[in-house]
């Protein structure tokens, strides 16, 4: 998702018994059927693991047992070799339809990544695309690894099970051609290597549960750390959800809790050389939970405003909870110019010369992601002070119910 935080820490865990969810647990609906984009390029490789064979079915009238298939899109042309055997090529019709399956558990390689299910590989969009079919719970089994770092406390893996769990069920069959995206653009799946056993208990102990606000799946968005605050998701997309709204957060023992990024002079230059550099910034508006709305930027040809989330992209920041000073190098002595931090914050700064080279923007800020439904370290602190995952999602999402779908 907008933000898929993960940190590789260590940590101690706190554990919360199996008993607390069992109130919650009934008989699902039928277990759906996950589509997941994980490919989108120009060629694409698949094989077996070891001695084992893949079923390829649409390459012959049959389906065929290789060990493995590389395929390459060129010159408005697909073309296929198999069992690496890169000197014959046999051409596929643009209309093809791979469906590519075994019946072994350590899955299908593909991308360096081992993947459940079976994949099915066409063109579109002048591209391989590669989409994975798989259950529902045995998605979620490597959604909550790619998500959250397996260490944390089981409460928060549960907690991040059933988050995940709602989203995946809530974008289900809005396209076509695939369900959801592997990456942070929905939320990160990376195949068969996330999966742990605690994983996997996190997600057997919570089958079926999802939040729902008003009897509806609601938009079960999350971060990684939103730096003492959540967002209120008006502040960060165009509605207000009534489960989507600013609390206190506990996420102080995230290690992107508090950062910072230099920003040098010809690399301001170079992003803003629309306004031919910059000569100055100022915020002009922040949210309630101090998140910047709009910021002033001011340049050799002239100003303009933009969105605290466009300045966050451009800048390659991990919030936009920030602030800024404009800080003198002391490596480089050679151009002691009287550049004061009024640079950042006068507003009068037609006035002011080109930031000069020895000077470069020191961005201050808190937390990782948008900063918008549960937070993935608050429910790490929450977990580990003894909170169950109902609630530690009551916490985040306001008003909702945990239930069966």
């Amino acid at each position: 998702m907008s933000a898929s935080p993960k940190s590789n820490f260590g940590w101690s865990i706190i554990c919360v018994g199996i008993f607390l969810i069992s109130p919650l647990k009934a008989t699902a609906a039928k277990e759906p059927l996950m589509r997941v984009l994980i490919g989108h390029e120009n060629k694409a490789r698949f094989r077996a693991d070891g001695l084992k064979f893949i079923w390829v079915k649409g390459i012959s009238p049959n389906k065929k047992r290789i060990k493995s298939i590389d395929i390459v899109y060129s010159n408005s042309k697909v073309k296929y070799a198999i069992n690496n055997n890169l000197n014959s090529w046999n051409e596929l019709p643009k209309n093809f339809n791979l469906i590519i399956k075994n019946n072994d558990k350590r899955g299908i390689w593909f991308k360096n990544r081992r993947y459940a299910g079976e994949l099915r590989v066409s063109l579109n969009e002048q591209k391989l695309q590669t989409i994975n079919y798989l259950k529902l719970e045995k998605y979620l089994t490597s959604v909550v690894g790619s998500e959250m770092p397996k260490e944390f406390p089981l409460a928060a893996l549960q907690a991040q099970a059933i988050a995940s769990r709602t989203y995946a069920l809530k974008l289900l069959g809005k396209d076509k051609l695939f369900d959801i995206h592997s990456t942070q653009a929905s939320q990160v799946y990376l195949g068969l290597e996330a999966e742990t056993e605690k994983i996997n208990r996190a997600v057997r102990s919570t089958s079926s549960l999802a939040l729902f606000y008003e009897n509806k799946l609601i938009e079960a968005v999350f971060h990684s750390s939103s730096g003492g605050r959540t967002e209120n998701s008006g502040q960060v997309w165009k509605y207000q959800l009534p489960y989507l709204r600013s609390v206190v957060d506990y996420d102080q023992n995230s290690d992107k809790y508090r950062w910072s990024k230099k920003i040098t002079s010809a690399e301001l230059d170079q992003i803003f050389s629309g306004l031919g550099g910059l000569n100055g910034m100022q915020i002009i508006k922040k949210s309630k939970s101090d998140r910047v709305l709009e910021i002033s930027l001011h340049g050799p040809n002239g100003s303009k405003t933009i969105s605290g989330k466009t300045l966050r992209e451009k800048l390659g920041l991990l919030s936009t909870k920030f602030d800024f000073d404009m800080k003198f190098n002391k490596y480089n002595q050679a151009n002691q110019l009287n550049f004061a931090n009024k640079i950042v914050n006068d507003m009068a700064t037609k006035t002011l010369p080109l930031m000069p080279t020895s000077y470069f923007l020191l961005v201050k800020g808190y937390g990782a992601g948008h900063g918008v439904g549960m937070s993935q370290w608050g429910a790490k602190t929450m977990a580990e002070r003894g909170a169950s995952f109902s609630k530690i999602l009551k916490h985040y999402y306001t008003g909702v119910q945990i239930k069966t779908y």
